[in-house]
């Protein structure tokens, strides 16, 4: 045996904190992404300044990417069928609520090519989960979190990954900072709906959803912030995030002058995105189907229409297959069993070392 060589964790000689090193250094080397973008590009437009518009109209959606099934590392085809819709000239600016891809590393450069570039007007993300690994988002497409003004109006776009959901720090001041401007409607926009989780009367409401560990100070400190604003201004807080078991692909709840507003698709028949339309003030929603479908009012899709028993989609067994080969391809799954098998490994040369002491 060459004596200049240390098997792993053969020798007593062997150190346990130089096998820790070399191990983390694998690791690492391992989880380094080589599908590296070589330039940057940003779609996000978060110059919007135009205060002398009183009449326009936008679009928000959510989970473009539709349902785990999906694995082109493109958007849902209910999303790609519509892009003349998305580009019709009557809206000023899109905001998609989250989770816009699957998996953001892999996806991008084929979203850049098929469906960003596809995309004419300013193209907002408030990012979900899946949206974000590591800094990537902001390296390559844009803020997490910014605010901007349109027409008479305070638009913030609010990071719910970040600090378990919590809304604290630069995003806490862009909020203070709408709710105290001279506006006539506020509109927020996020991907986990926050403002559910602490809300007796949503308990059980959105199942699948990503959820806070350990809370989140909407009740505490959001809350109050947006009830300080006086009774004449409209507050609308949207958000993205809805299992693949939803009723509908839109919910709406309202108290007072605060509006809460959930869409999202799942690459469904009941797939679609909500028009916002802005008339002096006046703030209107219509519901926009992505197949054809006829949809109700957005009012309609109420705490009654989701307490209510709707029709399931039946399980279909023939997928559990297609299921388990998406799962065991995708790099999470073989990150998770590397992770679990170095924590392993650590644990079984700590382990051994005690017995030899």
């Amino acid at each position: 045996m060459d004596n200049n060589r240390i098997p792993f964790c053969s020798s007593r000689n062997y150190s346990v904190e130089t096998g820790c090193w070399e191990i983390i250094v694998i690791v690492l080397f391992l989880f380094i992404p080589t599908n590296k973008i070589q330039a940057q590009i940003n779609f996000v437009d978060s110059s919007v300044t135009q205060d002398e518009i009183n009449q326009y109209s936008f679009l928000v959606g959510g989970h473009y990417y539709g349902n785990s099934i999906n694995s082109t590392g493109l958007p849902a085809n209910t999303v790609l069928a519509n892009l003349d819709l998305f580009n019709a000239d009557l809206y000023r600016f899109h905001v998609a609520l989250g989770d816009v891809f699957l998996d953001v590393r892999n996806d991008f450069p084929l979203y850049r090519n098929k469906f960003f570039d596809k995309i004419h007007t300013p193209f907002h993300i408030a990012v979900g989960n899946h949206d974000v690994s590591g800094s990537f988002f902001e390296d390559y497409i844009g803020k997490t979190s910014l605010q901007f003004r349109f027409g008479s109006d305070a638009h913030v776009i609010l990071d719910t990954e970040k600090n378990d959901g919590s809304i604290i720090g630069k995003q806490l001041a862009l909020l203070k900072r709408a709710c105290n401007s001279d506006c006539q409607n506020i509109f927020i926009y996020s991907h986990r709906p926050v403002w559910s989780e602490e809300d007796t009367e949503m308990i059980g409401i959105f199942k699948d959803n990503t959820s806070s560990t350990f809370g989140v100070n909407f009740k505490e400190d959001i809350l109050p912030l947006i009830k300080s604003v006086d009774d004449s201004v409209n507050v609308f807080w949207m958000s993205g995030s809805l299992g693949g078991s939803a009723p509908a692909s839109y919910f709406y709840c309202k108290r007072k002058n605060l509006h809460f507003i959930q869409t999202a698709i799942r690459g469904k028949k009941r797939d679609g995105v909500l028009q916002v339309s802005v008339d002096n003030g006046n703030v209107s929603f219509k519901p926009i189907s992505l197949t054809g479908q006829n949809l109700n009012s957005l009012e309609s899709y109420n705490l009654a229409f989701w307490r209510a028993e709707h029709p399931k989609e039946e399980f279909n067994s023939r997928l559990i297959k297609l299921y388990l080969v998406n799962m065991a391809s995708h790099r999470y799954f073989w990150y998770g069993i590397m992770f679990t098998s170095f924590l392993g490994i650590i644990g079984f040369i700590f382990f051994r070392r005690r017995l030899e002491k």
